[in-house]
């Protein structure tokens, strides 16, 4: 077993840990089927891959010559279906030839694998293998959790330029690569076609935030419905304000920007939608209305993530309806966040699982994995190579709303890494819930929130 050094890094990594609570992230409330970033479709059971073998009682248990390992994963459903079938393939094919068997274990959500993370670390007993939510790579690499990929990554001789430009930024923390894309995602705006079309609008959608409150109001007087169903939610927040020209925080993550004229006239838009009766604003807690909405055919626009896709043709085939794809409309400048998990590797492991865990990244991220995983769940081919692929093509070509994600990554970015973001993240939802639920005054909210937020971010 290997403890921390030093008492002052076990206050650092348990205090992270409170940190963690409450982290949104993967992108989506509702990412692929039951990919959520709450509870949403979790079963709260412990799912393993039951092909054999066992991580034992103590970190990848060896037997004989082949090295088990554990990979840690998040979500049921697709997702978890896509991470079981593609563990077993390594299992049958590069694990067997090289001795090495993985154990795919799901943990729930992102918070909840966070927080098993933490204390598994302190107790030195960490899984090999996990994904993460990108915006906690560093928080856990700074306490020395994540294992840095450099030293693997360059004697495989990986292209690190086939991965996509726009996902690679949360994959780093001072200079060296902690984790390498899997299922990533980006915000995306959700259209019921059906819905505008009786409304007699255009189903390619808005593309502005003017057009957006024509839609909206259109909807809501010619059919009754609501134009636009929105919770509060701090990916699609950030998304806004990307669209307005700023964002959440500074380049330096140091203060926030949430005392700004954009992040009012942000909020203000949606209160104004609300009053009139166009728009649904739900409270973070309740973000399950929002998937009432849709199913119901109560709203014509949502926003949500590309990994939800999947899940949201098949409601619209369940309820009789149709759904288009959309760039989220842009105020002055296309903008948005990327989400969604890498795979790391931990510290506390030998040598020889740390090469096992290897082999097991650097195959599941490979560009045939990369396509197999995007078209299982709906999230972006993280590889230039499998965007091009033949098989990636022939999808967009059958499923065109699926290439939509992948056109607008030409303008995000990663999201803040800061470590008091997670616990900033919390406040910013509960002071959208204050506004656009609750009727509480704009300026005084933004005022406080404000304040809030730098000292958390500079704690």
């Amino acid at each position: 077993m290997r403890v921390l050094k030093s008492g002052k890094k076990i206050a650092a990594i348990c205090l992270a840990g409170l940190l963690l609570i409450g982290l949104t992230g993967c992108g989506s409330k509702s990412e692929a089927t039951g990919g959520n970033t709450d509870n949403t479709g979790a079963t709260g059971e412990s799912v393993t891959d039951k092909t054999g073998g066992s991580t034992g009682t103590d970190n990848g248990n060896e037997r004989g010559d082949i090295t088990e390992i554990t990979f840690w994963y998040s979500w049921t459903d697709l997702i978890q279906e896509n991470n079981i079938a593609l563990t077993n393939e390594f299992n049958e094919t590069v694990g067997k030839e090289k001795g090495i068997h993985v154990t795919a274990e799901y943990q729930g959500t992102y918070d909840d694998l966070h927080q098993k993370l933490q204390a598994a670390y302190v107790a030195g007993t960490t899984p090999e293998i996990t994904v993460m939510e990108i915006a906690s790579i560093k928080t856990f690499a700074m306490n020395g959790v994540l294992e840095p990929l450099d030293s693997y990554i360059q004697e495989s001789g990986v292209d690190m330029s086939d991965f996509q430009e726009g996902l690679m930024k949360n994959s780093y923390y001072e200079d060296s690569c902690y984790g390498l894309p899997y299922l990533r995602s980006t915000p995306i705006m959700y259209m019921n076609t059906t819905l505008l079309e009786e409304a007699g609008l255009d189903p390619k959608g808005p593309a502005t935030w003017d057009e957006l409150a024509e839609y909206a109001g259109t909807v809501h007087e010619k059919t009754g419905k609501y134009g636009l169903s929105q919770y509060s939610y701090i990916w699609t927040f950030e998304a806004f304000m990307m669209e307005h020209g700023s964002s959440v925080l500074n380049e330096e993550e140091t203060a926030a920007n949430l005392n700004s004229q954009e992040a009012k006239d942000i909020i203000n838009f949606f209160k104004e939608l609300k009053e009139d009766g166009s728009a649904h604003l739900i409270s973070s807690a309740e973000s399950d209305k929002m998937q009432a909405d849709i199913m119901n055919q109560d709203a014509a626009i949502w926003f949500s993530s590309t990994g939800d896709l999947t899940n949201a043709l098949k409601i619209a085939e369940d309820n009789g309806f149709e759904v288009n794809t959309a760039f989220i409309p842009k105020d002055i400048q296309y903008g948005v966040p990327t989400g969604g998990c890498n795979l790391i590797m931990t510290t506390n492991i030998t040598d020889k699982e740390k090469a096992a865990a290897w082999e097991f990244i650097r195959w599941i991220t490979e560009t045939e994995q990369t396509i197999k995983a995007s078209t299982n769940t709906g999230y972006l081919p993280s590889r230039i190579s499998a965007k091009d692929s033949e098989d990636m093509l022939a999808l967009y070509e059958k499923i065109p709303q699926f290439k939509v994600a992948l056109d607008q990554l030409s303008y995000s970015t990663g999201r803040p890494m800061n470590p008091g973001y997670t616990e900033a993240t919390k406040a910013i939802q509960d002071a959208l819930d204050a506004v656009w639920v609750n009727d509480q005054d704009v300026d005084s909210t933004l005022d406080a929130l404000q304040t809030k937020v730098n000292t958390l971010l500079n704690e």
